[in-house]
């Protein structure tokens, strides 16, 4: 697969892991990026793109992902007018915990779930659509509990548990649309280092999390690559592990239940 002359919708693009992914897909020849984020795309990381390409149509337009009207609005007039077609969607959109934990479930995992049904709708051939590839951005914290994280954590299991679903054959065969997730570990970006106050009045929580803040977070370039290497190549329904700068497969056990 070739990444040559594709549209793009990244969602948290304006910083962090999300501008890294911009920077990789103009690399691999998209030709038109839309980046979608609640943040203003700044000057300096409005060149860093355009390092990468000259040629390519770079939009961006201030999106809520936890505002589904706006979110439908946007995907379905302002991004297709503008680009015709979706061939490549990455929410990479986030935050971590919060006094209120209905905004943390609401911009972390409605917002994916909305946005992924919302593109799924317009990019599946059975609509006319191309099909294409939509690419969910977890975590580790989405594979393994995170004790000090919790509303956060139950966010990032709850992507990889739908990416996983739709990701599936028979959805595949209809729509044409492959779903991928990426589980990065702890990553440079500003929400990372910007994470300084546990919202939790227990003791041991706090002390934690605390623990944490010596841990060495791995380059955001690295979380792209990952994101690159997963579209290029990966299956669908896969989960892709980028931690600590290196990246594997995950292979989950074979279903017990179901």
């Amino acid at each position: 697969m070739s990444l040559d002359g594709l549209n793009a919708v990244v969602f948290g693009g304006c910083g962090g892991i999300g501008i890294a992914i911009g920077q990789r897909l103009l690399q691999e020849g998209v030709k038109k990026l839309f980046i979608l984020d609640v943040a203003e795309l700044s000057d300096a990381n409005l060149v860093r793109l355009r390092e990468h390409s000259r040629d390519a149509q770079l939009l961006c337009k201030a999106c809520d992902v936890s505002n589904r009207t706006e979110l439908k609005q946007i995907l379905e007039k302002d991004v297709l007018e503008a680009l015709g077609c979706v061939d490549i969607l990455v929410n990479s959109a986030g935050i971590v915990e919060d006094e209120v934990p209905d905004k943390v479930i609401a911009v972390n995992l409605t917002g994916v779930i909305n946005s992924c049904l919302i593109a799924l709708t317009k990019m599946s051939r059975a609509n006319g659509g191309k099909g294409g590839v939509i690419v969910n951005v977890a975590s580790i914290a989405g594979l393994e509990p995170v004790t000090f994280l919790p509303t956060y954590c139950a966010t990032k299991h709850g992507i990889v548990g739908f990416t996983r679903s739709l990701g599936v054959q028979p959805v595949f065969n209809e729509t044409g649309v492959k779903f991928i997730t990426i589980c990065p570990g702890g990553t440079r970006t500003p929400m990372f280092q910007n994470c300084k106050i546990l919202y939790t009045e227990v003791k041991v929580l706090q002390k934690m999390f605390q623990e944490l803040k010596r841990y060495k977070p791995q380059s955001p370039d690295a979380v792209a690559d990952c994101v690159i290497q997963a579209i290029l190549k990966g299956e669908n329904g896969s989960t892709w592990i980028c931690n600590d700068g290196e990246i594997s497969v995950h292979s989950f056990p074979q279903s017990k239940y179901l």
